[in-house]
C-alpha cells in the first residue's frame, strides 16, 4: 500500500513538473505584472511575420514594439521627443499614443487606454489590440496555439466632405484640394495635377486613356493605372506603388516622387487635420546639406571673447509666442514695439518674429510704422524680407532653415514698402502677413529709415496683430504683457550681429572647441540690456535672428601647407542652422547633441597667421548653444 502511495505521488510530481516547465517555457517573469510571451506566433491578415524583439503581457494585455509593429503594417510613424508621444497613421486613421500615459487621440478625440504603453529595453512597447483596432483592424487571442492574429482593412480612404477639404503645401505654399488625398495600403497619392499646377517649369499630360505623363526636375514619369511599374527617363522602376485612375485624375505616389527627384525632399501627412506637407530641397532650400557624422564630440569652454557689430538694431517679436485670447484680449494688439529718437539720417533696422494663432480664427499680423514727427518725413528704403508658416511641429525645418539660408545667402526678397514715404503723423504698413489659425508664421525683415531733410527723426516700429481684417496702420497700443512662464525672447538691442573670436589655434595642435550662444560669455542681448521694456522684456540667450561670425586665428609656423577641419555639434538640444565658410553656405541638419556632428569641407592654411572666419543663423527652437571644434588633418 506505502509503495503504491509513493508511486502515485512520484507521478503527480512529475506531472506537476511538467506543467510548471511548460508555464515556465512559455512566460517569464520581468517584474509584477509585466512577463514575456514565448513562442508566440504573429499574424497579419493571415501572413506569419517576425519581430526580433519580445512579445510583452503586461496585466493581461500583450504589448509589441511600436516602431516594427508600425512599418509592418503600413502605417507612418512620427515620435515627439519631447512629449514621449508615437503617433500613427493608416488609411486615414490617426492614433496617437504618450508613453505611460492612459490618455490616447485617436483622430483628433481623447479616448482611454487601459494599460499605457510603456518602454522596455529602450523601445516603445504599444498595445497590440488598443492601436490595430483603432487603426482599422481587429485582434484575436488563440491561448491554445499563442497565436495573435491581426486583421487590417487596406481599403482607402473616404472622400472629403464639402465643408471638410484637404490641404497641400508645397515648399510653404498653401492649396486648397478639390480632391481627396487616398491611402492605400500604408502608401499616400494626390492628383498629379496639384504637382504639375504648383512647380515651376513642371508639366503633365495624359498619353492615353490609362497613360500619364508627369515631368519634373528634369525628370519624365509615366504612370499606368493599376500598374506598379513606373518609367522614369525611359527606364521600366518596379515599385511597391500602384498608381491609380479616379474621377478622371491619375492619382501618383507622392513618396515615390518626392524620393526620387533631384536632392529628394521630404513628406508628411497630418490625416486629422488633412493636410500634406511636401518639401523638395531642389527649391525649398538654395544651399546644400552638410552630411552629418556619428560620434561623440569633447566637452568645449566657452567662447572667450564676443562684441557687438554693426549698426542694424534688431526687434525681436517672441513674446507671447503662442498667440491666445487672454494674451491678446482685444481685436487688435501690439506685440512688440521700438522707439527711435535720432539725429542720425539713416537708420538700420531688423525684425525677427515667431508667433502661433491659438485665437481661433484667422488673423493679420504686419510690421509697421508710426511718424511721431512734427516736421521731419521719413523714407522707407532696402525693405526686404523672408518668411514661412506651419501649422505642424516642423519649425525649425519648415520655417528656420529656410530663413537661416535665405538669411546667409543675402537673399531676402524685396518688399512693397521700398521707397515709400511717412510723412509726419502717417503710420505706414512695412509688411504684413496672412495667419490661419493654428498656424505658426516666422519672418526676418531688413529695412533703413532715412529722415528727408535735416530734422531730427522720432518714430514707432511696432508688430501688431488684428483679429477682424482691422487696419493695421490704426494699431497704437504699447506691447501686451509677456507670458511671463514662456522665455521666447522680446526685446530691442542696438546690433543684430555679433563677433566671436577664438584663442589662436597652433597647427600641428590637440583638438579644442569652444561653444557660442552659451548664455554665458557671449550673452549681450540680455533682458537688462534690451531699449524697449515696456511691459516687459526677455533675453535673446539663443541669438535667434542674428548673424553670429566666428573668428578662428590660426598660427602655422611650419612653413608647410596645412589643412585643417572644423566640426559642429549640438550642446543643448537638437540643433540645425546655416553656416557660410569659405564663401560657400552649408545647411546644418538636426543634429542629436553628443551623437552626431557635421565637418566643414577641408580648409588649408597657407601662410604664417590666418584667420578663419564662419558666419552662422540658427534656424531656431530652444536647441543651442553649439560647439564648433577646429584640429590639424
Amino acid at each position: 500500500m506505502l509503495k503504491k502511495y509513493w508511486i502515485i505521488m512520484m507521478i503527480m510530481t512529475i506531472a506537476l513538473l511538467s506543467v510548471n516547465q511548460s508555464a515556465a517555457f512559455a512566460n517569464q517573469t520581468i517584474s509584477k505584472g509585466l512577463t514575456i510571451e514565448k513562442n508566440v506566433t504573429v499574424l497579419i491578415n493571415g501572413k506569419k511575420v517576425t519581430f526580433k524583439d519580445p512579445v510583452l503581457n503586461k496585466s493581461g494585455h500583450l504589448f509589441l514594439p511600436m516602431r516594427n509593429l508600425y512599418e509592418i503594417i503600413g502605417a507612418k510613424v512620427q515620435w515627439n521627443q519631447q512629449t514621449k508621444t508615437a503617433s500613427a497613421v493608416r488609411n486615414d486613421n490617426q492614433v496617437a499614443v504618450t508613453l505611460n500615459s492612459t490618455t490616447a487621440i485617436v483622430n483628433g478625440k481623447k479616448v482611454t487606454v487601459n494599460v499605457p504603453p510603456f518602454l522596455y529595453k529602450d523601445k516603445t512597447y504599444v498595445p497590440i489590440r488598443f492601436l490595430s483596432e483603432n487603426l482599422g483592424g481587429s485582434v484575436q487571442w488563440n491561448q491554445q496555439t499563442r497565436t495573435v492574429s491581426i486583421s487590417l482593412n487596406d481599403g482607402q480612404t473616404n472622400p472629403p466632405t464639402a465643408d471638410e477639404p484637404y490641404y497641400l503645401h508645397i515648399n510653404n505654399k498653401r492649396i486648397v484640394m478639390n480632391h481627396p488625398i487616398i491611402t492605400k495600403q500604408g502608401r499616400t497619392y494626390i492628383p498629379a495635377q496639384y504637382l504639375y499646377e504648383n512647380l515651376e517649369n513642371a508639366t503633365g499630360k495624359w498619353l492615353s486613356s490609362d497613360q500619364f505623363e508627369l515631368q519634373l526636375f528634369g525628370l519624365i514619369f509615366v504612370f499606368t493605372n493599376g500598374s506598379n511599374v513606373i518609367k522614369i527617363n525611359d527606364e521600366m522602376i518596379v515599385t511597391a506603388e500602384q498608381p491609380f485612375k479616379q474621377a478622371e485624375n491619375m492619382y501618383v505616389p507622392v513618396k515615390f516622387i518626392v524620393d526620387t527627384v533631384d536632392e529628394g525632399g521630404n513628406l508628411r501627412y497630418l490625416s486629422d487635420k488633412k493636410e500634406m506637407y511636401i518639401y523638395l530641397y531642389q527649391t525649398m532650400f538654395t544651399s546644400k546639406f552638410l552630411e552629418k557624422s556619428f560620434g561623440s564630440t569633447p566637452v568645449p569652454q566657452s567662447i572667450p571673447v564676443a562684441t557687438l557689430s554693426g549698426t542694424r538694431s534688431l526687434l525681436v517679436s517672441d513674446n507671447p509666442e503662442t498667440l491666445t485670447t487672454s494674451d491678446v484680449p482685444h481685436s487688435t494688439a501690439t506685440l512688440a514695439a521700438q522707439n527711435v529718437v535720432t539725429k542720425n539720417a539713416l537708420n538700420e533696422h531688423r525684425i525677427f518674429s515667431w508667433h502661433y494663432n491659438t485665437l481661433g480664427k484667422d488673423i493679420m499680423l504686419g510690421i509697421t510704422l508710426e511718424n511721431n514727427s512734427t516736421n521731419t518725413t521719413l523714407q522707407v528704403t532696402n525693405s526686404k524680407g523672408v518668411f514661412r508658416k506651419s501649422s505642424h511641429s516642423w519649425i525649425n525645418y519648415d520655417i528656420g532653415l529656410p530663413i537661416a539660408d535665405q538669411v546667409m545667402n543675402n537673399n531676402l526678397q524685396p518688399a512693397e514698402s521700398e521707397g515709400i514715404t511717412i510723412a509726419p503723423g502717417e503710420t505706414k504698413i512695412i509688411q504684413s502677413y496672412e495667419l490661419l489659425n493654428l498656424y505658426i508664421i516666422g519672418f526676418l525683415h531688413d529695412f533703413d529709415i532715412q529722415s528727408v531733410g535735416e530734422g531730427e527723426s522720432n518714430y514707432t516700429i511696432r508688430t501688431v496683430v488684428a483679429k477682424n481684417n482691422e487696419d493695421l496702420a490704426t494699431i497704437h497700443s504699447d506691447p501686451v504683457a509677456i507670458n511671463a512662464s514662456a522665455a521666447h525672447p522680446r526685446g530691442v538691442w542696438p546690433s543684430s550681429s555679433i563677433i566671436g573670436e577664438f584663442p589662436t589655434y597652433q597647427i600641428d595642435g590637440k583638438e579644442v572647441g569652444y561653444s557660442i550662444s552659451n548664455g554665458k560669455t557671449d550673452h549681450l542681448f540680455t533682458k537688462e540690456n534690451s531699449l524697449a521694456q515696456v511691459n516687459g522684456s526677455v533675453g535673446n540667450s539663443g541669438h535667434f535672428g542674428i548673424n553670429y561670425i566666428v573668428k578662428i586665428p590660426v598660427a602655422n609656423p611650419t612653413g608647410q601647407a596645412k589643412n585643417v577641419k572644423i566640426k559642429l555639434s549640438g550642446r543643448g538640444g537638437l540643433y540645425s542652422g546655416a553656416i557660410k565658410f569659405n564663401g560657400q553656405v552649408h545647411l546644418i541638419p538636426t543634429l542629436k547633441p553628443g551623437k552626431e556632428y557635421i565637418e566643414l569641407p577641408s580648409y588649408t592654411v597657407n601662410g604664417a597667421n590666418e584667420v578663419i572666419t564662419l558666419e552662422l543663423m540658427h534656424s531656431g527652437g530652444s536647441n543651442l548653444p553649439l560647439a564648433i571644434y577646429i584640429e590639424t588633418e
